[in-house]
């Protein structure tokens, strides 16, 4: 039996594996390329989310104008879409503090205290909504005409006319959505 003395151990072999993490310099390297990336996509992005928001809100009021024309038909009698001013018919053509919807009763197409609100939509944020011909009350008659009531309804938000774009009312209570107007020419958005 041979007796090794204590001061000599013997040492295990630890197998090193081959495991090594980022530098500073690869770290800084891979963020400034996020952040070129991030600077040219960031203005992408946030014209995807302004054209889902005029999107979201076009079709808002298109679905407004559909009811209004179809409540019509089916109660016989005129209904009117306006402007909402804290539960009335507001006197300005803005549409974007919301609308409401209501039976006119005594086709005098003011909201009366006896008349009928069907609807109400809330005010609109970062979309401006102005009627053409500053139209303050769209009628639908019992038949689902709005005669004398065709305009253009224009949606603008903070990027201006070029990205401005429109719900067109016909006389026959058809709308349309148009981003151009007929002679080709942008939209234009009032102050």
């Amino acid at each position: 039996m041979i007796i090794l003395p204590t001061n000599h151990r013997l040492s295990l072999p630890i197998p090193h594996h081959d495991c090594r993490g980022f530098t500073l310099i690869e770290l800084v390297i891979v963020l400034a390329i996020f952040s070129i990336l991030f600077h040219f996509a960031a203005p992408t992005f946030q014209n995807i989310v302004a054209d889902s928001r005029m999107t979201t809100q076009i079709n808002t009021m298109a679905t407004s104008f559909n009811y209004a024309k179809s409540e019509a038909i089916k109660r016989h009698h005129n209904t009117v879409i306006c402007p909402n001013d804290n539960g009335s018919c507001a006197r300005q053509s803005h549409w974007h503090n919301g609308w409401l919807i209501f039976i006119d009763e005594n086709f005098n197409r003011e909201l009366e205290q006896e008349e009928e609100v069907i609807y109400v939509e809330a005010a609109k944020k970062n979309i401006k909504i102005t009627s053409s011909r500053y139209r303050k009350r769209v009628v639908f008659r019992s038949k689902g005409y709005s005669y004398g009531s065709n305009a253009s309804f224009i949606f603008c938000d903070q990027r201006g006319s070029t990205n401005a774009r429109a719900i067109v009312l016909s006389n026959t209570g058809r709308t349309r959505i148009a981003d151009k107007q007929s002679d080709g020419k942008d939209w234009q958005c009032q102050g």
